[in-house]
């Protein structure tokens, strides 16, 4: 072994694969529709229900469920959180506010387990819920994108949580 080889520090070897509870075991050739919000399950994938229009009119069978999504709003289970904090939120709440729906949106529709849980509103702060710590990343970069600020990125080490916490004066 080279002592190159003998440097390299594996951090992460120690911590378990995370799987997200909320993930149903639906069979692969399975065809599910959520009772909530109407998405459909089908080719190992969830999507809108326009989307899947051609797999509901081929499916044998058609299962109805809680999709993962449905249930983590229900629960309050995020998998991301964003915090937005400064002088100019204050100033400018109403378009940020729009910003995070139509990102939310667009995320929705190309995954519909990407979703708003809840957002949160203080005096001096925003929180905002997502589903998933992808969504909580596109909301911050977004919110970059659009009115710089400072923004940073935590996840934690033993599950799939994103902390994404904005703030501009």
């Amino acid at each position: 072994m080279t002592s190159q080889q003998e440097r390299i520090v594996h951090i992460r070897r120690n911590i378990e694969d995370y799987g997200d509870p909320y993930l149903q075991d639906l069979k692969p050739d399975e065809v599910a529709v959520c009772v909530e919000c109407r998405s459909v399950y089908a080719g190992k994938r969830w999507e809108m229900q326009d989307q899947a229009a051609r797999d509901l009119r081929e499916a044998k069978r058609v299962v109805e469920t809680l999709c993962p999504a449905c249930r983590k709003i229900r629960d309050r289970a995020p998998g991301g959180i964003v915090t937005l904090s400064g002088e100019f939120l204050a100033k400018h709440e109403e378009e940020i506010i729009n910003l995070i729906n139509h990102e939310s949106k667009r995320a929705m529709e190309i995954n519909p387990l990407e979703r708003l849980i809840d957002i949160e509103r203080s005096d001096t702060k925003i929180i905002i819920l997502t589903t998933n710590e992808k969504l909580a990343q596109r909301i911050g970069r977004a919110l970059y994108k659009a009115y710089r600020g400072k923004v940073e990125y935590k996840w934690s080490e033993d599950n799939k949580l994103a902390r994404v916490n904005w703030h501009r004066d």
